[in-house]
């Protein structure tokens, strides 16, 4: 099958490849180590000197918040460089693909924004509302590039003649997109509402679970904070099962998706478990780094989701299968040629 109706397309160099899983590695890093820098009071460990550190490019690191702020911003400016180089170098090559565009463009300017509030938030002290924006932009720019590095490699196997993603991403139901897209949202939003309430102090404030310290609905303060962020959690989880059983059907059509939904579910689980860990661990510093590396794992999927949901720019030289919607279940179904 070729992938493009029009002209052929090389298929990704071995470097390229290489730089794609330094990049999305990279930007997995730079935010566990940011929620680190912040989590462990090192975030003015630099005091309040942006680009330098202490008034040095290179500071006295006898100090180990000194040394975590200074490993945060060196490893935000070498693997920025290298998702710059990876995301510019796909642009040039694969620019003729809109998924190329809008993810490379993402990338690009979630990290440019993401660096600004850092040094907003060193600045100004660490306002709440900037570290929660800063560390939601880098999630961004994160999925950014990521899933550009997952579309590198799936377009590397269509181009070879092997199974790829690129060959299931049939249309689906305006309605199914539109699910997909709202729980996308959602969760960005409780992403948001989650660094807010860790930047505010408002975990320390719940220290059982599933209750908050005997009562279910207190949002007096802090606890309230907390509170909300569990409900966030527990709506998350109605959505995820939601859009299984919407989905139970598409493994026939399409199998990226029914898995993809199933898989949301199980990483949503897992999360609501390690914050439940978190919580009863008293916000101990390995809980909350297995949180947040959950976090980064169910929200990549869900992106991930979203992005095979996406309708086709026609430029992979596959026609979209026009979708039907099933008499019992409003799932969509591929329609027969006849149709």
């Amino acid at each position: 099958m070729g992938v493009t109706a029009d002209r052929p397309v090389r298929s990704p160099s071995v470097w390229l490849k290489v730089l794609a899983v330094l990049a999305a590695v990279g930007m997995l890093i730079i935010n566990l180590v940011g929620f680190l820098d912040t989590e462990t009071g090192s975030a003015l460990g630099c005091g309040r000197d942006w680009p330098l550190c202490n008034g040095a490019v290179i500071p006295n690191l006898d100090n180990t918040h000194v040394i975590i702020e200074f490993l945060h911003r060196a490893l935000v400016g070498g693997f920025a460089l290298v998702a710059a180089a990876f995301l510019i170098w796909s642009l040039v090559q694969y620019r003729q693909f809109i998924e190329v565009k809008v993810l490379a463009w993402l990338g690009i300017g979630f990290i440019i924004v993401q660096s600004g509030l850092g040094a907003l938030a060193v600045v100004f002290v660490n306002p709440p509302t900037v570290l929660a924006l800063h560390l939601g932009f880098g999630m961004l720019a994160m999925i950014g590039v990521v899933l550009l590095a997952v579309f590198i490699f799936q377009l590397d196997a269509e181009t070879r003649g092997k199974a790829s993603g690129l060959t299931w991403r049939r249309q689906v139901l305006p309605q199914t997109r539109r699910f997909v897209v709202f729980i996308w949202i959602y969760t960005y939003v409780a992403i948001y509402w989650g660094s807010y309430v860790a930047f505010r102090s408002g975990g320390e404030a719940c220290t059982t679970w599933p209750d908050c310290n005997g009562h279910w609905l207190d949002f007096a303060g802090k606890t309230g904070l907390d509170i909300i962020h569990r409900l966030f959690a527990l709506g998350l989880a109605a959505l995820a099962v939601a859009l299984l059983i919407h989905l139970r059907r598409a493994g026939t059509y399409r199998p990226d998706v029914a898995r993809g939904s199933a898989w949301f579910l199980v990483t949503v689980l897992i999360q609501i478990a390690t914050g439940a860990n978190l919580a009863l661990s008293r916000l101990a510093t390995g809980p909350y780094l297995l949180h947040i590396s959950t976090l980064m794992l169910l929200f990549g999927v869900l992106s991930y989701l979203g992005m095979q949901t996406m309708p086709r720019a026609g430029n992979l030289g596959q026609s979209p299968v026009p979708v039907s919607p099933s008499p019992s279940t409003g799932v969509g179904q591929p329609m027969s040629d006849e149709s």
